[in-house]
Parts: C-alpha cells; structure tokens; sequence
C-alpha cells in the first residue's frame, strides 16, 4: 500500500535522489509518495488527509462539514488556525485544503493523535453558517442537515443531552461569531422538544414527527419505499380461494404448525395433531402447546381474517389485539403490549421502542398507496417484521397480518413449510441490511401459489402431499426435493 512521506529539512535531498531514481513520487513541495499510480496517489491522500492538513498548517482544526464527514467533499476538506492572518487554499494532488483564521479553542475535541475538530455544539452551529455553490461541495451541510443531526442526538441523548448540547453552543456562539446562528439553533431545538413553535421552523419529516411527539425512524421508511417501488413493478399471478370449511381448517392447521415451527415451537406433526385436533397439552409444554392453540384461534376465524386496517389507529389496535391471544400465555411477554426495550435478532436491530408507533403511522401511509392483495399483503408482513413491535411472537404476528389481507381478497393464505425456512429467513435479511427483495418476494409468492397448488379439503391426502414434496423436512434433509417441486410453479420476479 502506498504510503505519504513526509521528509524534514535534513532528509529533503535524500527524497529528491530518490525521486530521481523513482523510489518516490513529490506531489508537491515536502510531500511524497512511494508510488507513480494516480489512482493509489488519490487512494492515500483521501486516507491521509490529516497528516497533510497537520503538514501544511499550524495546529489546524477541521470544521463545518471536514468535522462532521471527516473525509474530502467533492476533493475539498476546510480548517481554521489561530496561527494564519489570511484565508489560503492550498492543492495537494486531487484535493484543495480551505483553512481560515480562527477560533481552536472554544468547542474543539480531539479525534485523532494529530488533529482537532469541532465538537456537536460547534458544529452545528457551523452547519448552519449559509455556504454558496453545488450542494456536494458546499463547506456547510445546511439546516435541513443540522435538523436530522439535532434528532439524532435527541434519540441518543434525550432532553438532557440536547439541552446540554444547546447550552454549550450558546456559550460558544460569541467567542466564535455564530450568535446568528445560535438563534436558528435554538429555535429548531425548542421545536423539536415542543416547547416553541415548529411551522415556519422545522423542515423534514422527522421534524414535524419529533415535535408532533411521533418520531420515526426515517432508514426504515426509506426502505418501506423502496420496498414499495419493487412491489409496483412486478405482475404476480393471483391465487384465488374459494372458502370450504374443512379445507379452510386443513389449512389453518399447517399455517400454525409451520410459523410456529419456524420460531422455535417444535413439534413432531403427529404431537401439533393430538394439540390441534385432540386439545391435548404436549408432556409439560403448556406454553407451548398453547401457542399452536392460539394461533389457530385467529387465523380459523374467517371474520378475523377478513378484518384489515383502513387507519393507522386500527392497525395498532388489531396488532395488540392478535398478539394479546397469541401470547396469552406467556405473560412475561407482556402479551398486547408493545415493547419497551430495544429488540435485534441476528445482527438486525428493529425499530427502537420510542419510534415504533411513528413508524407503525408512516408504514401505514405507504401501505395505502399499494393495492389490495398479494402486494399489499407482502408490504404487511415487511413492515411488521421491521418494526418488531412486541418482545416476542413477531414473526409469526407478521405472517397472520400479512395472511389476513390475502382473506380479505379471497386469494390463498401464504404457509411457510419448514424445509423453506432458511430461504424465507434469507429473504428477510436482504430486504433488510441491503435493501434488496427480489429473495423475500419470490418466496412468499411461491408459498402462496404453492399452497394454491394442494387441495386441502382431504386431510389425509394433503398430509401426504407435504411429506412427499418434503415440506415437514429440515432444510439440509429436504430442500433439494422441494425445491424440485417449486421449480415447476413459474413466475418472474426481477432483480432488486
């Protein structure tokens, strides 16, 4: 890897012998490198930068958007030393160091063995300091910037931590020559903490949700709508259902079997049966058998399955009330209750508590704009995934929201077999941590058409049919023979 050197007053002349053997490269002045590749010169000065900052200036500190972004904006970076008289821009290879006169005491933190820059307080104010040219290249990131910024650290910090912050800008503003923009700091932290007015004040989304005393978390929102965008673009075959009582029962049957199966609740099919047809507890699996039970007690109940949110209000009230049956027995999950702690599975962590109902209102506007069915019915199931919003039983809550808007339209149900759970999971991690969905949607598209593709008005028979396709199977025992049956199911689902 190339590396950037520096050489004093009594190894100058070694580095000039060495430049003439091309051992090294001066890209200017005092400042050389040991390659001639223009690529890796532009590699190592972004790497670098603050070594040639420390080079060029006298203790200099990174300000406005360098000590927020600590990397070059569009090859320019911007400093401020006490030790200058005069602005001065100086090249070096690609990238343009600004510095100006100024302030390296008041607001100041240390981030690096050689290199100081502005703390939050200062930085906000910085940021709002009106900067001219292309967005990309401006040395302030702007109000709107500085209103995220300033939600983030209440998120983080709470009341205290923005008022702390708040006051220290106001104690800095003088000495720095920002008192201007002190006053345009305080009145987006006033409105964000609702205690001055937001019209006229705050700018985004998040903003007017913070003040409105429903915050959001806008990465989840983004990804809703490009979920969104995805799911307008595809032509899914519908799968339509048409009600027979002991189908209908069939079905639910394995639809509860399977999730729970998913999530941990295992049993042999032969035990779900005795709990299901039989109500008989399993041994000493009370709790158990009991979440086989209740998750048959909402998705047999065609009125309950038929049921789907038309507002945001309804659509928290028929999750609280489907997670009250489905976890009533377990009431160290405060079952009906949404979360109060952070929840993660994997390396995923879900919507913080404090965002959930923002979030869950939001969702629900993206929601709206879908049409009614197998598109909808797949955004259901992501938003509630996303957004956890109990401390346990959220996968399966997901795949009942998501069943009940395809009742609600007289299509299939979606099961999910447990020789697919690897893919179905996979599917949810990449919509997720890379915003890709084509996995998630090819496979619960293919669970409804291939749930469409069993008659399960004989019992016995579909019971069969499963266990010959491997749908009962561990995955490594039975995905390639199941995934030989799907195969034949067709459909385009395109990348993204």
């Amino acid at each position: 890897m190339a590396k950037l050197y520096f050489p004093g007053s009594e190894e100058s002349q070694k580095a000039s012998r060495r430049v003439i053997s091309g051992e090294l490269h001066r890209i200017r002045p005092g400042i050389y490198i040991t390659t001639h590749d223009p690529e890796e010169i532009t590699r190592a000065l972004n790497n670098e930068w603050m070594d040639v900052a420390s080079y060029l200036f006298p203790e200099p500190v990174a300000v406005a958007r360098t000590a927020v972004e600590l990397k070059p904006a569009e090859g320019r970076l911007y400093f401020v030393s006490s030790q200058l008289k005069q602005v001065r821009t100086v090249k070096v290879g690609h990238l343009k160091f600004d510095i100006a006169p100024g302030n390296t005491t008041s607001g100041v933190e240390q981030f690096s063995l050689n290199m100081k820059r502005s703390n939050p307080a200062r930085y906000c104010l910085e940021n709002l300091v009106f900067s001219r040219g292309p967005a990309g290249s401006k040395k302030t990131l702007g109000k709107v910037w500085v209103e995220s910024e300033l939600i983030r650290i209440i998120r983080r910090g709470g009341e205290q931590g923005i008022n702390a912050l708040r006051d220290e800008a106001r104690s800095i503003a003088g000495p720095l020559g920002l008192v201007e923009e002190f006053s345009k700091l305080d009145a987006l932290i006033s409105a964000l903490l609702k205690t001055g007015p937001a019209k006229g004040v705050l700018q985004t989304s998040p903003g007017f949700a913070e003040a409105k005393g429903e915050p959001f978390d806008p990465v989840r929102l983004q990804r809703f709508q490009e979920l969104t965008d995805y799911l307008k673009a595809l032509d899914l075959q519908v799968n339509a259902y048409k009600y027979n009582r002991a189908g209908w029962r069939n079905l639910t049957f394995f639809e509860s079997y399977f999730s729970n199966y998913i999530e941990g609740t295992e049993f042999s099919l032969e035990e779900a049966e005795e709990i299901a047809f039989e109500k008989k507890e399993i041994y000493a699996r009370h709790q158990d058998s009991h979440d086989i039970l209740a998750h048959i007690e909402i998705s047999e109940d065609m009125s309950e399955m038929n049921r789907v949110p038309s507002d945001a209000v309804e659509l928290i009230d028929i999750l609280q009330f489907r997670h009250g049956i489905l976890l009533a027995e377990r009431a160290d999950k405060r079952p009906g209750m949404f979360k109060q702690k952070p929840n993660k599975a994997g390396g995923t962590d879900f919507v913080l508590p404090e965002l959930l109902e923002g979030t869950l209102v939001q969702g629900f506007a993206v929601y709206q704009s879908l049409p009614a069915g197998m598109i909808r019915a797949i955004f259901m199931h992501f938003l509630i995934s996303e957004c956890h919003p109990f401390d346990d039983g959220n996968g399966r809550l997901a795949r009942i929201m998501m069943n009940a808007e395809l009742v609600s339209q007289d299509q299939y149900k979606v099961i999910i077999p447990i020789v697919h759970r690897e893919s179905y999971l996979n599917g949810l991690r990449s919509a997720t941590r890379q915003g890709r969905f084509r996995v998630m949607v090819k496979v619960l598209h293919q669970m409804q058409c291939y749930t469409a593709s069993l008659d399960w008005n004989e019992y016995a028979e579909v019971k069969a049919t499963l266990q010959k396709d491997a749908a009962d199977k561990e995955p490594d025992e039975g995905i390639t023979i199941f995934n030989k049956v799907i195969a034949k199911l067709g459909g385009q689902y395109p990348a993204g």
